[in-house]
């Protein structure tokens, strides 16, 4: 555990930033380079405070690691993963930490294309893990999280970021959703008429809550009507699974945001509309799920006769 002077060192070390980029200038470092690495620094600083971390740890690194699995490719987390460590080696060679909290963290492997790193939840499954949900607040609060990624497919980090304020009714009720990399909302999700009650519910308990800009807030003692962190949200996720018998490694909670994408794929929704939904930049991200729901419903392998 660190001492309260390495927090302290901690806490303060991204005064740090300029003379870190500085450094990697003279040691050769190309513009192009410079701005992935702030970029890739900065998605690092982003997840510390959406979960609540002012003293990173090296745990914290891993888990960060993890996080982004889930969303990111293997090579745009390689890259941030070498921002960071550049960054911790730069704090300890001038002296500001003891040691390096990144130095451990591996780079990940990468992964075969068109091979999702989680699976999809089943019809039956997403209803089972919906039907642990009772009518209590939690409950409520709950079924209307794993709602917008079970039907609008919402990433973890725009469940967090969702606000009041971003959710309208005009005809059909949206989500305007502060997706990966974004500094605002800037795209929305539609939700589906038959799971506006979900979200009209939890309004109601919302209510009681506070005045935090925050959808999703916690109902704890100690932070009730605060925002929920990511961790958190995976947490209740990953409870729900359990409670509903799903404990599969690669069943998680981005298997929600899957579940709803390739559910829409089955049913007919055209490239252009699926892309919308998941917020897909890359096209190429789309037809992936495309191929892979198309190789495993209409495999080349069944016209085969002999």
């Amino acid at each position: 555990m660190l001492s309260k002077t390495e927090q302290s060192l901690v806490k303060t070390s991204y005064d740090f930033i300029d003379g870190w980029l500085e450094n990697e200038r003279l040691r050769g470092k190309t513009d192009a380079t410079l701005d992935s690495y702030k970029r890739g620094l900065q998605r690092f600083t982003n997840w510390l405070a959406d979960n609540g971390v002012s003293a990173p740890t090296a745990r914290d690194v891993a888990q960060y690691q993890a996080d982004m699995l889930a969303v990111y490719s293997s090579q745009t987390v390689n890259l941030s993963l070498s921002a960071v460590r550049s960054f911790y080696r730069y704090l300890v060679t001038i002296g500001a930490m003891p040691y390096s909290i990144a130095s451990d963290v591996k780079g990940a492997k990468r992964a075969k294309a068109n091979q999702h790193k989680r699976s999809e939840l089943s019809a039956g499954e997403v209803l089972d893990v919906l039907a642990t949900c009772d009518d209590t607040p939690q409950g409520i609060r709950d079924r209307a999280i794993i709602t917008l990624m079970a039907y609008c497919g919402l990433r973890t980090v725009e469940v967090q970021r969702a606000n009041l304020d971003k959710l309208k009714t005009n005809g059909r009720m949206v989500l305007w959703v502060q997706g990966k990399g974004r500094t605002e909302a800037d795209a929305f999700v539609v939700i589906p008429r038959e799971q506006e009650i979900v979200l009209r519910r939890w309004l109601a308990e919302r209510k009681k809550l506070g005045n935090d800009p925050a959808l999703f807030t916690s109902l704890s003692k100690r932070t009730r009507g605060g925002r929920l962190s990511t961790r958190s949200i995976r947490k209740v996720v990953k409870d729900r699974l359990l409670q509903a018998g799903i404990i599969a490694d690669d069943k998680t909670t981005h298997s929600l945001r899957h579940s709803a994408i390739t559910s829409a794929i089955r049913h007919g929704a055209t490239p252009m509309q699926v892309q919308a939904m998941a917020r897909h930049d890359s096209f190429d991200t789309t037809l992936g799920y495309i191929h892979e729901v198309n190789r495993l419903d209409s495999p080349a392998e069944d016209l085969i006769e002999y």
